[in-house]
């Protein structure tokens, strides 16, 4: 029960993140912009929509970098250390190159793919340096009246 608790944040976006890149394809809510757009914009609201994907996997990496680094933070683990760097960078990376797999060998209507992972990974580490630059000025870290860990 202490793993939950310590890592709660990042199991919930975790399973999130599998949730939502294993679904099948049909079953992903598609975005209509209708007449939302003005037309000196459509050209951009046509880019963004034909690439929401990578917006989708760039940001659901960067959700569980700052996640991971928020629960390793509040552990007393500081972002400087190779720990932190590890589980807040290639965790997430690796998780992210573990779901192109399962899509490409488990799935029907889901295909592995590289650039997906290529997001996943800048996601990965802008979220590691949003995490560094706010976590610490947001979240208090638990007092286990001990030293740091590293």
């Amino acid at each position: 029960m202490k793993f939950f608790r310590q890592y709660g944040l990042s199991i919930v976006v975790a399973l999130f993140i599998m949730n939502m890149c294993m679904m099948p394809s049909s079953s992903v809510p598609s975005i209509s912009l209708g007449g939302l757009v003005p037309d000196f914009l459509r050209p951009l609201a046509d880019f963004v929509k034909a690439h929401l994907d990578k917006f989708a996997h760039f940001t659901f990496f960067l959700m569980l970098s700052v996640a991971l680094g928020h629960d390793l933070w509040v552990q007393r683990v500081d972002f400087s250390t190779k720990k932190m760097k590890l589980w807040a960078i290639v965790v997430p990376i690796l998780y992210g190159g573990l779901i192109e797999i399962m899509q490409a060998t488990l799935t029907t209507t889901r295909s592995g793919d590289v650039v997906d992972l290529c997001f996943d990974a800048l996601g990965a580490i802008c979220g590691f340096f949003l995490a560094k630059t706010f976590v610490p000025k947001w979240f208090e870290r638990e007092n286990f009246g001990g030293a740091r860990c590293s």
